[in-house]
């Protein structure tokens, strides 16, 4: 689709559960592949924004790996996890970028600072170029503060979703354009500004 939208969705938070952090406690990203749970009203949400015509892109920071709690084989199949559940429920993702990098990293060839890790916009503008998209019409969708920052720097706009066991992973000055309780209310809200427009 020449010049085509694109809504870019964040993962953990924002399509799946977030799970307890076994060192932290804190609500963080599934790092078995039994801990991934769809939340509530995704699939149907992705539905209704590739039904008018957006296309649909995942876009993930996973730095367990950059950290040593996990190896990169684990994440990928977490990550391949999401996207069969996402499938059972009819929703296909035109495109999936994962970034596996850690600043802080230990782990050769995984740690340092990259491109593609949000805030950076790496991921976005990767995907963008294959699909053709047209980042001034996408939109930018989730829960953290790295998320509304990554769209910014790609020229998009952007939802800030206030999924409450993400809160300590956002404050109030990323500058989202739109704020929504969840996927679902964020996509409701795309579609009637279309409606509008």
């Amino acid at each position: 689709m020449k010049g085509g939208r694109a809504a870019f969705i964040d993962r953990d938070g924002t399509v799946n559960e977030l799970v307890p952090d076994p060192r932290t406690g804190r609500p963080e990203s599934p790092l078995r592949v039994e801990d991934v749970r769809l939340i509530p009203g995704v699939a149907q949400a992705l539905r209704d924004l590739a039904a008018a015509g957006w296309l649909l892109v995942g876009v993930t920071n996973q730095p367990a790996a950059a950290k040593g709690f996990v190896s990169a084989d684990e994440l990928t199949a977490v990550q391949g996890r999401v996207l069969q559940l996402l499938e059972a429920e009819r929703v296909h993702l035109d495109a999936v970028r994962m970034c596996l990098h850690h600043p802080a990293g230990i782990v050769p060839g995984l740690s340092g600072r990259c491109d593609c890790r949000k805030p950076e916009p790496g991921m976005l503008l990767d995907a963008a170029g294959d699909l053709d998209v047209d980042l001034g019409r996408s939109w930018m969708i989730g829960d953290t503060d790295a998320d509304i920052l990554a769209g910014k720097a790609a020229g998009c706009r952007t939802v800030l979703l206030t999924h409450e066991p993400s809160s300590h992973k956002r404050s109030r000055d990323a500058g989202a354009d739109i704020v929504a309780p969840d996927l679902e209310a964020a996509a409701r809200l795309l579609l009637g500004r279309e409606r509008v427009n």
